[in-house]
């Protein structure tokens, strides 16, 4: 090891901070899910438009990549945890034959769909308990030169940060109170 990753393990962050001028900054520790959904094109929220039909095609895509006993057991390892996520987009980049649009995607709108896939809503999978436990997302897009490359992955690890885990579960433990 040289003397710069030393340094790097000794108290500072990957973006330059030391942890003393970021006390509750605590990086990913343990991957949970790790799921490539290749070959499948990513779908945005784009106009608005068939945003249900375009959850409904992920949800589907990520059920023919992992059994309902990995779901289970993803769902579990997540149950009451904080995450970092970190997608990956694999776009298409066409031919010359073609008229693409895929490299044109919004990377906002690519992962909000995602989002709405891990969640509980109708076509959500319940991976996450409430977006708000979310705390850290990394999220990239690239061009890949085959059709058959193209496709996304979700890496889900957990994320260590007692004091928001603490107001998180409070929030929430009133807010079942109130609803029951």
């Amino acid at each position: 090891m040289d003397d710069e990753e030393a340094e790097l393990e000794e108290g500072e962050s990957d973006i330059g901070e030391t942890a003393a001028e970021a006390p509750g900054r605590v990086a990913s520790t343990r991957t949970l899910v790790d799921i490539p959904v290749i070959p499948f094109e990513p779908p945005t929220t784009g106009s608005g438009h068939d945003i249900g039909e375009k959850q409904g095609k992920l949800r589907t895509a990520i059920l023919e990549r992992v059994s309902q006993n990995e779901l289970a057991k993803f769902k579990e390892a997540l149950k009451g945890h904080l995450v970092t996520i970190t997608l990956g987009f694999f776009l298409w980049k066409g031919s010359t034959k073609t008229t693409n649009t895929r490299a044109v995607k919004d990377l906002d709108n690519l992962m909000k769909i995602i989002f709405d896939v891990l969640g509980k809503g109708q076509q959500g999978l319940g991976l996450l308990e409430e977006d708000s436990y979310i705390c850290e997302v990394y999220a990239k897009k690239e061009l890949v030169e085959d059709q058959a490359e193209e496709g996304l992955r979700i890496i889900i690890e957990e994320y260590e940060d007692e004091e928001m885990q603490k107001v998180l579960k409070e929030f929430y433990s009133k807010k079942s109170k109130v609803s029951a």
